[in-house]
């Protein structure tokens, strides 16, 4: 029988990784900003060259990732098992990070959104949409952001955008989302609030 092995991932792990990390640590910085990966990493086919950098640099040993649909791949589990070493979460409640195709997202609250005690568990959710670009539908505004910006749904359903509006109310609980396409991504913080006007 033969064996096919990973997918590679950095080709410079140290440089990669940092430059990675910093992209995205100022996309939670900046919400709403789009924000680009200059370099790309070895991955699994179907997925985004920025969502790939952001599991090579934020699983690790002690960081469980579930895997979503279009995910859920014998090919994406020994990738992220021979690069990260990472456990595969077996429910979304008990994963530290997701990795999700922006049709397929379950709904939010299945996802752990820490504790008053600990908010810092709450879960951190890739998503990888069709495009990051689009008619505006909502408006964003919190810490990061000069008083508002607005933002289309990004190929998530409207109702996953209410569903995340809601969790304001639980802050600083909640969830940590990443919105990737391609080499771009955009940083949505637990502490970024959510209105629709007319949307």
């Amino acid at each position: 029988m033969q064996i096919t092995p990973p997918a590679a991932g950095f080709h410079d792990p140290v440089q990669q990784s940092q430059q990675a990390f910093r992209v995205l640590l100022d996309a939670m910085a900046r919400p709403g900003r789009v924000l680009e990966l200059s370099d790309e990493c070895g991955r699994p086919e179907g997925l985004s060259p920025v969502l790939a950098a952001g599991l090579l640099t934020l699983a690790d040993l002690d960081t469980p990732v579930w895997l979503g649909a279009g995910f859920d791949t014998d090919a994406v589990k020994a990738w992220l098992r021979f690069h990260t070493g990472a456990p595969l979460a077996a429910r979304p409640d008990q994963a530290a990070l997701a990795l999700l195709d922006a049709a397929h997202v379950p709904a939010l609250d299945s996802f752990g959104l820490g504790s008053d005690e600990a908010p810092e568990r709450g879960a951190t959710l890739l998503v990888q949409a069709p495009s990051l670009t689009g008619a505006a539908a909502m408006t964003w505004r919190g810490p990061g952001i000069r008083e508002s910006v607005t933002m289309p749904f990004c190929g998530l359903d409207a109702a996953l955008w209410r569903q995340r509006a809601q969790l304001a109310s639980v802050f600083p609980r909640g969830l940590d989302i990443y919105l990737g396409c391609g080499r771009q991504v955009i940083g949505l913080p637990r502490s970024t609030t959510i209105s629709f006007g007319e949307a």
